[in-house]
């Protein structure tokens, strides 16, 4: 079986030459700017690669580049392949995709990346799309993402990566205020960022949604919610969130 890697910008390369240390199979590449990926083997078209692999690999830079490449090879397609898109997109681009896939028998597996450096360690990968597909290429993807997590039907890949994103922003802009809020109390960084690394608190919210252990009481989460924005609006400062 061959397998193909569509992209060789960092990402792409990475993939291939994880794929290439670590399974037996034959790897092909393209790549729409013509770059290349060591001596593995290179395709000419995309057409040529779609026309010869079962299961292949996408890491595009931009999502127009995915709907050209989709397009140029739609007369490629053939019944059983896999393909593994690694390429930011909206959740309802990714949901399109999978559903024109569907007509030729093709199954399509929205991959989210989450992590701060792309795909060097750490970082997280979210798979949607058909579990059953997912199962049957679990093994190869663990070769170049071993924290990837199957999370539900087309769309839900692409999803998570952006809930991630937009979590760790709002957790990023939270600790930014409160730093800003701890300084008007003559609190100084290094003293805040000590507390940081010992408040244990920080992950109850999560226990509590795991019905783990109680909640706190909200009215009084509540009452000192409003007393630090009082504190925050008299030191001059604009706390979002409460």
């Amino acid at each position: 079986m061959k397998i193909g890697v569509v992209g060789l910008d960092a990402a792409g390369c990475i993939i291939a030459g994880h794929l290439l240390a670590k399974t037996a199979h034959d790897i092909c590449t393209y790549d729409p700017d013509g770059r290349r990926c060591g001596t593995i083997v290179r395709c000419d078209t995309a057409a040529e690669l779609f026309d010869q692999c079962e299961r292949i690999v996408i890491a595009l830079a931009a999502p127009a580049e995915l709907t050209a490449l989709c397009n140029a090879v739609s007369s490629f397609l053939h019944t059983g392949q896999i393909i593994i898109d690694l390429t930011d997109t909206s959740p309802a681009l990714a949901h399109s995709i999978a559903n024109g896939m569907r007509r030729f028998d093709v199954s399509y597996l929205d991959c989210g990346i989450f992590g701060r450096n792309g795909l060097t360690e750490p970082f997280s990968m979210f798979v949607g799309g058909n579990g059953e597909s997912f199962s049957a290429v679990q093994s190869l993807i663990r070769c170049f993402a071993p924290e990837c997590r199957y999370v539900g039907p087309s769309g839900r890949g692409q999803a998570m990566r952006i809930i991630c994103r937009a979590l760790a922003s709002k957790l990023m802009c939270s600790i930014k205020d409160m730093e800003a809020l701890a300084a008007s109390f003559g609190v100084g960084r290094s003293a805040f960022i000590d507390l940081l690394g010992s408040f244990e608190e920080i992950a109850v919210p999560l226990a509590e949604l795991e019905g783990k252990i109680p909640p706190f009481d909200y009215k009084e989460l509540l009452r000192d919610a409003f007393l630090a924005d009082e504190m925050a609006r008299r030191a001059g400062l604009h706390v979002d969130g409460h």
